[in-house]
């Protein structure tokens, strides 16, 4: 077997997420069809996370193993890719590279806006306390149990994730997107980043919903803290954030 990792970069708006399922359109399974044309023998795709529906990537780890011994090339691959998937590297990797046990870190950004809803943007609801949610994002960083800001039923050893870094910050997504896929009209927006070991289904969109409630006055501080804190809930009082503003922005190895 031959073994390469590739960087793709891709807008998940169409798509049911990276994960193949049989009968649904995925990104793994736009890629693998790509991959049919060029490789002979058998052949496999794996990644570093499986994003979710709706979900973008700016820089998606994928190891792919594959029979023929041939070298694969970025515009051998983006020639035939779909255009809502850009393969941006490609380099031979070590057999027993497997991108989701080896990385040490990725880091997430979630684009809101209070008026734009755009095909990257999600709209927040209405006005928002800033400065609350601020102090909250602030809570987030370091060892914490986030057992109530997950989609229970995700398959999980533990609900503790170490957060090395997050803040929430007026960013012009037009910078972010410089090179990329992706394009907006819009010059200023509200950038969530958080940055971390490790991170639990729907974890970054039940976070944003939770701010947004903190922000909309619907949620105390204090509420908050006692849900990252406290006690598993049964119920949570928001719903999870919109899919289209969560960008995959890039998994750290050694």
């Amino acid at each position: 077997m031959n073994f390469h990792q590739a960087i793709l970069q891709y807008d998940g708006t169409d798509r049911q997420g990276f994960q193949h399922s049989d009968g649904a359109q995925t990104i793994q399974g736009d890629l693998n069809l790509a991959l049919q044309t060029i490789l002979t023998g058998d052949f496999s795709t794996r990644a570093a996370s499986r994003t979710d529906k709706g979900v973008h990537a700016l820089a998606q780890v994928i190891k792919i193993s594959a029979e023929d011994p041939r070298p694969l090339e970025v515009a051998q691959l983006n020639a035939l890719l779909p255009v809502h998937i850009r393969c941006l590297s490609i380099s031979p990797c070590p057999a027993d590279f497997i991108p989701s046990i080896d990385q040490r870190t990725k880091e997430y950004r979630y684009l809101f806006s209070n008026t734009a809803n755009e095909r990257y943007l999600a709209q927040a609801p209405g006005a928002l306390n800033i400065d609350l949610m601020q102090t909250c994002v602030a809570m987030l960083k370091g060892t914490n149990d986030f057992k109530n800001f997950w989609s229970i039923g995700g398959v999980s050893n533990t609900t503790i994730r170490e957060i090395l870094a997050c803040d929430l910050s007026v960013i012009n997504p037009q910078d972010l997107f410089q090179n990329t896929l992706f394009t907006t009209d819009t010059t200023s927006c509200w950038q969530f980043r958080i940055h971390g070991t490790g991170f639990l289904k729907h974890m970054v969109r039940h976070l944003v919903g939770a701010l947004w409630e903190v922000g909309s006055g619907k949620l105390s501080v204090d509420e908050f803290t006692k849900l990252l804190h406290g006690d598993l809930k049964p119920q949570r009082p928001w719903k999870k954030a919109d899919p289209k503003g969560l960008f995959l922005v890039k998994v750290h190895y050694l």
